[in-house]
Parts: C-alpha cells; sequence; structure tokens
C-alpha cells in the first residue's frame, strides 16, 4: 500500500537510549522510518550519547527528574525552558507541510514545555500513549496508598482531594498542577488530537478523562517473541517474574505469593525494589537486568510469567513476549490484555492486589502438566493475532501519518479558501 509520504519525522522521546518500552519504540519507530529513506530527526531530553545511525540527533542534555536536585527537578518538571528552546529551533529549522512530529515520552525529563512549542503544528503532531499521563495526572490510574486501580474521574474535584500517589499528597498536587500546564498547551478535551493507544480498551479510560476521542487511533505495539523454538514449559518448575522492581508493578505480591503457593521465583529486573527481595525473600532468585538475548536463555526454562502490576498495565510487554513464546502467564484482571489471555486458553488471571488469589492461580499453574501443555500450544496457535510485527507496526505508522497529512492539507486548504 503506497502513503503519502512524509518529508521527514521528528521523533520526540524523553531518552535516547532504549531504557525501557516507550524509549524502545521511539528508537525502532527511527530505524523503521530511516529505512523507508524519509529523513529523522530524533529530539531527546537526555545528551544524546549514542546516536542513531543516518538520522539527526538533537539532545536537550537533562536528566531523568528522579536524578535531579529535587528544587530542580520540581521547577523543570513543569516547565523545561530548555527543551521548549531547543524544540522550538528544531521546528524553525525544519518544518514543512509534510513533517511530522511523533512524541512517544515528555513526563521524565522533557515537561509540558515541549507541548507549547508544538502548538502551532499540532495538526501533524502524534500523541502515542504509551502510559496514561494524558488522561490521569499520576500516569497509573492506580491508588498508590491503598494498591487499588481508581475509578475516578482525572481532575475531578474527588480526584484532586484524594492522595493516590506514592510519594505524598504535595507530589499529587505537583502533578496535577502539570497536568493542568499541559493541558493549557496543547489542550485534547475540546480540540481533537492525533493519539495513538496501545489497547483498544485504553479508549475507555481516555474518554473517562473527557479526551476529544475523535482522532484517536489504535495502534498495538510490535512484539518480538522471547523463544523462536516451541519451549516446554510443562518440564520445569520456575516461574517468573520480568519487570522493573518498583511498587507498582507488584513484585513483592509475586514473591509473597510464590511463597504461599510454595513454588521457585526468578526475577529478571532491578531497581529500588531488590534490597526488599533480598532481606525479606531470600528464596526468590535475583537475575538482575538482562539482554533480550539472555532472557531468552533463561525462560526456555520457565513455566509460567507472572505479571503481578497493580495498575492497569495499558499492553504488558512482557505477557504477550510469553504468550508468543508459548510460555502461559498469569496476569492481573485489571490489565487490559486479562481478558483476552484467559478467553484464548493463555493463561489464567487473579485479582489485582489480591495476595491470596495470585497464590491460588499459581498453585494451579504448579500441579497442572496438562493444563500446561494445552495452554503452550493455545499461544503458540494464538500469538499472531495479539500483537504486531516490526514491519507490520510500520504499515501503521505510516498510514496514521498519510491520513494525518491528508487532514491537515484539507484544513490548510479550507482556511486558504475561508
Amino acid at each position: 500500500m503506497r502513503h503519502r509520504q512524509p518529508d521527514r519525522v521528528v521523533i520526540i522521546n524523553d531518552r535516547s537510549e532504549r531504557v525501557g518500552g516507550a524509549s524502545n519504540l521511539a528508537v525502532l519507530s527511527a530505524e523503521l522510518i530511516r529505512d523507508r529513506g524519509i529523513p529523522v530527526t530524533y529530539f531527546a531530553g537526555d545528551g544524546v550519547e549514542h546516536g542513531i545511525a543516518s538520522a539527526e540527533m538533537v539532545g536537550v542534555g537533562g536528566m531523568p527528574l528522579v536524578n535531579q536536585h529535587k528544587l530542580a527537578a520540581t521547577i523543570g518538571g513543569l516547565y523545561n525552558q530548555a527543551a521548549y528552546d531547543s524544540l522550538r529551533g528544531v521546528i524553525a529549522r525544519t518544518d514543512s507541510p509534510g513533517t511530522i512530529y511523533h512524541v512517544h515520552g515528555w513526563s521524565k525529563i522533557l515537561s509540558p514545555s515541549i507541548f507549547r512549542a508544538l502548538w502551532r503544528v499540532r495538526s501533524r503532531v502524534v500523541l502515542h500513549a504509551h502510559d496514561y499521563f494524558l488522561s490521569c495526572p499520576n500516569g497509573g490510574y492506580a491508588n498508590y496508598q491503598s494498591h487499588r486501580v481508581c475509578n475516578l474521574t482525572p481532575m475531578s474535584a474527588r480526584c484532586l482531594t484524594t492522595q493516590c500517589d506514592k510519594r505524598g499528597y504535595h507530589e499529587k498536587v505537583w502533578r496535577s498542577t502539570r497536568h493542568l500546564i499541559r493541558q493549557h498547551f496543547f489542550p485534547t478535551r475540546y480540540v481533537p488530537a492525533n493519539i495513538v493507544i496501545v489497547h483498544q480498551h485504553m479508549h475507555e479510560y481516555f474518554t473517562r478523562a473527557g479526551i476529544n476521542a475523535e482522532f484517536i487511533r489504535t495502534i498495538r505495539n510490535p512484539v518480538e517473541p522471547f523463544l523462536h523454538l516451541p519451549p516446554s514449559p510443562a518440564e520445569t518448575k520456575k516461574f517468573f517474574f520480568i519487570g522493573r522492581l518498583e511498587p507498582e508493578k507488584g513484585f513483592e505480591d509475586a514473591a509473597r505469593a510464590a511463597r504461599l503457593a510454595n513454588v521457585p521465583l526468578h526475577v529478571i529486573g532491578d531497581g529500588a525494589g531488590r534490597a526488599v527481595l533480598e532481606r525479606d525473600y531470600p528464596e526468590a532468585v535475583l537475575h538482575g537486568w538482562k539482554s533480550k538475548e539472555e532472557i531468552a536463555g533463561l525462560v526456555t526454562d520457565a513455566r509460567c510469567i507472572v505479571i503481578s502490576s497493580r495498575v492497569p498495565e495499558p499492553f504488558g510487554l512482557a505477557a504477550v513476549e510469553a504468550v508468543a513464546s508459548g510460555i502461559p502467564v498469569i496476569i492481573p484482571q485489571a490489565a487490559l490484555l486479562a481478558r483476552e489471555i484467559a478467553d484464548l486458553g493463555c493463561g489464567l488471571t487473579f485479582e489485582n492486589g489480591n495476595i491470596e488469589t495470585l497464590a491460588a492461580a499459581m498453585r494451579r499453574i504448579a500441579d497442572d502438566d496438562a493444563l500446561i501443555r494445552t495452554m503452550s500450544a493455545n499461544c503458540l496457535r494464538q500469538r499472531s493475532g495479539m500483537a504486531h510485527t516490526s514491519l507490520s507496526w510500520a504499515e501503521a505508522l505510516f498510514e496514521l501519518y498519510d491520513e494525518i497529512l491528508e487532514r491537515a492539507h484539507a484544513g490548510q486548504e479550507a482556511a486558504l479558501a475561508g
């Protein structure tokens, strides 16, 4: 299928390296667009230590907010003047009627200031919702105090007076202020924006927040399986948790449930929670961060992958990578993929934050070899429908760019005619 070819695509992301889901996809998109022969500018909030071949790299030189002095992070997280100045310069230098601006991540370094710079090219801006920050101030639709999924309307009176933040109510106020600043510079309630969501059920969360849904498009993430040869999960006893060791990922829930179920838990990932696991769950085997190739070597011996996040995960990359590899998963009911995985017979679900129901699912997986064989076969049979490949993902992005450029062109002609 032939598309209206962009003159250039400007990728905008907090980080220039593959350090997390959004950054992995931002870099991948730059590579795929470059491979189509389209000029790419990669605009990053950090210092761009490693470039992307044949792409123009522009770095603001900032650090993640969590690594900055508290006062600097508080101010810069609300409005990063350097990011605004730099992005405004990129737009002035490279913009054309055929330039697309694709925002992947902005909340860790860049701040809402970039949306002020993007306002004049709004019709050609894509907002890629890898998380919920466009609709929810804390980015997760989760109450981190009660460890429950939040059902409040974002920025409502009840939302604003509820202490749901990990660190304290002062942080909730700061995040809500940041949300208002972003909305001021780039309103999404009354003016439709080009928004990509990674699962169709995210639509419900965005409309709850009052976001104009006219131009929302679902494009699932691309996934490469951990394994390319069929595994034998029924022949092993090991359960694996893969992810950041932060409270919202539920790493301690997985460890507690594994202890209750008396099953061996292997943990791939790192973060502040590593000390908790080392101190309180010495039976858990901690592998730390691993490359994709190293993970493949470890999960060859996996009976099941445990997803125990306390937030309604929009996509759950590890879950889809596991299913695509033929490894059954256990996943919380609030995860947007949960119903699909259960209906396809690729895994079990449990009530979010409920250790007993997670342990019960682990015991069932541990005790039933026939169930594991059936689930593994289901995973291999159903995997192609759960996510994009890199090539089909690129095709979906180009279809979107074509649609956006046609709409922007039509709007420009209408404005001239008026």
